[in-house]
């Protein structure tokens, strides 16, 4: 018997709005004192009426928009009821049949991962808004504590189609949906916060045989679908992935041996590295759902266009890549947050500038020396930004939000490399310098007050060459004997002795001409 995994994600957005969903309390839900930001109608006291936060029902159908969802012209809330400490009214007010948007679909690539498709396209079935719950404190007297803060904050809930074929492909969409989410700027979707909440149901299909049609494994002659198990309780993306490995390799291991189960919710024990049962799964029924009587339908059409949507991380990252030639790796890192990527296409702006007011390309020698230099140019940008840049900001702790240093003046720096005025090694001293000023400094006038730029001036380099061949005598009669390998550990000598500032190639020039027999 043959088995194929059918995955499809839950997940749960906390929106960062200033006041909760049905009420005026602060939307605070991280605040460390309990039970503060409470009133009469997010703990649920009779009498009260719910108020929904026009702001948070804008925001869901931003994101429906992002993923290109349908909005539906009538939308209504609904009252789902279940039992438990976490939910004063006894009933949660969600959305059943008619959410605000449906129908829609985002586009993954897979190109830089070891996966078995290199892109698939994921069926957004629903974006609906809801309330959250409370937050439940087990404490170390086995009792169990409410705080009331997190009751009633903004909930999105997006729920896909059974799309994902291998557990790989769930973490990498849950790690797209919330850079969108951040470039939306609706939420933080701090999964350590709770911010963001991600569930997997994991089933599996039995067939004797499979075949692939159009990138799809359909099975041949008759087959056997298993119950649906959802996952609960995975807090980072890392835990996604294993999770739902970990479940598809139980339920696999459960089918050879002939063991059926039930519809059940498992959650993810990280410290025991499984999935432990937790309940037999309600249906629908269960819920009792009905049309919230407090809250008459709304038409989400009407606020469709109140907000614009912004270039979302997966069309900049393929412009990126396009556009200024930046690798997938350097384009993918550069656009996972908005401000970097504000950041870069700053950068690329400038260096555009600087390469446009290079001397005109008239012949195709010069135009193939122009376009080889304009790839060149956004390789080292890309390399300047991702490594050096990137690299020089962690060692000081240092964020994109607050950083002092312009987009004009960085890209100056790479400009400097690139034209041969600096090298690497004293373009990273001038990247300190001006990191650790705490201001905007400009990277030439750094360069000239330190001495750092690339010296290649031929009078001066023979002074220093000449005295590295004078202190090596050894390695330099080597190298005349015929052993080229040794003009690296010379060309060393002088950049030592230059501190890093000898144009290398003029260095190797003048050493070759120094140590020809006969010299």
């Amino acid at each position: 018997m043959n088995y194929v995994p059918i995955i499809g994600m839950e997940v749960h957005i906390e929106l960062k709005t200033k006041s909760k969903m049905f009420c005026a309390c602060p939307n605070d839900p991280d605040l460390k004192q309990p039970n503060i930001n409470i009133c009469e109608v997010c703990l649920g006291h009779p009498g009260t009426l719910p108020v929904p936060n026009k702001k948070a029902l804008a925001w869901t159908v931003l994101i429906g928009r992002a993923l290109g969802c349908s909005i539906r012209r009538l939308s209504k809330f609904d009252r789902k009821h279940y039992f438990y400490p976490d939910l004063p009214k006894g009933y949660q007010i969600s959305q059943y049949d008619e959410p605000i948007a449906e129908r829609g679909k985002i586009g993954l690539s897979f190109v830089l991962e070891d996966n078995i498709r290199e892109t698939a396209n994921i069926g957004i079935g629903r974006v609906h808004l809801e309330e959250d719950t409370a937050k439940l404190i087990h404490d170390t007297s086995d009792d169990t504590l409410v705080d009331f803060n997190r009751a009633g904050v903004p909930l999105v809930e997006i729920v896909t189609n059974p799309d994902f074929k291998t557990a790989l492909e769930a973490k990498i969409y849950c790690q797209e949906l919330q850079r969108i989410m951040r470039y939306l700027g609706v939420s933080d979707a701090d999964m350590e916060k709770g911010h963001m909440r991600c569930e997997a149901n994991v089933s599996m299909q039995e067939a004797g045989r499979f075949e692939i049609v159009g990138g799809e494994v359909k099975p041949l002659g008759d087959y056997k679908l298993n119950h649906k198990v959802e996952l609960k309780n995975i807090n980072s993306f890392r835990a996604v992935e294993k999770a739902i490995q970990y479940e598809i390799d139980r339920q696999i291991e459960l089918g050879k041996r002939g063991e059926p189960w039930p519809q059940q919710t498992r959650g993810w024990d990280e410290d025991k590295g499984e999935t432990v049962l937790q309940r037999v799964k309600e249906n629908a029924e269960d819920y009792r759902y009905f049309p919230e009587p407090d809250i008459p339908p709304f038409h989400p059409l009407k606020i469709a266009w109140e907000v614009p949507l912004p270039e979302l991380p997966i069309a900049k990252r393929q412009r990126f890549h396009e556009e200024y030639g930046f690798s997938y790796a350097d384009a993918k890192i550069l656009t996972e947050t908005k401000d970097w990527a504000d950041f870069a296409e700053a950068v690329m702006s400038e260096l555009s500038d600087w390469l446009s007011s290079l001397a005109e390309a008239k012949t195709d020698n010069e135009k193939t020396a122009r376009r080889e230099k304009s790839q060149g140019l956004a390789r080292l940008a890309g390399g300047w930004l991702t490594s050096k840049l990137m690299g020089a900001m962690s060692e000081r702790a240092l964020d994109i939000k607050i950083l002092k240093l312009s987009s004009e003046n960085f890209a100056e720096l790479v400009a400097l490399v690139a034209e041969n005025r600096v090298n690497s090694t004293n373009a990273q001293k001038i990247l300190a310098a001006m990191l650790d000023s705490g201001v905007d400094l400009d990277p030439t006038h750094v360069m000239e007050e330190k001495g750092y730029g690339q010296i290649s001036d031929e009078k001066k380099l023979n002074k220093i060459i000449e005295e590295v061949i004078k202190n090596y005598p050894k390695p330099a009669a080597d190298f005349r004997a015929g052993k080229e390998p040794i003009l690296k550990f010379l060309i060393g000598m002088v950049m030592k002795a230059t501190e890093g500032s000898a144009d290398p190639q003029a260095a190797e020039k003048l050493l070759r001409e120094k140590l020809k027999i006969g010299n």
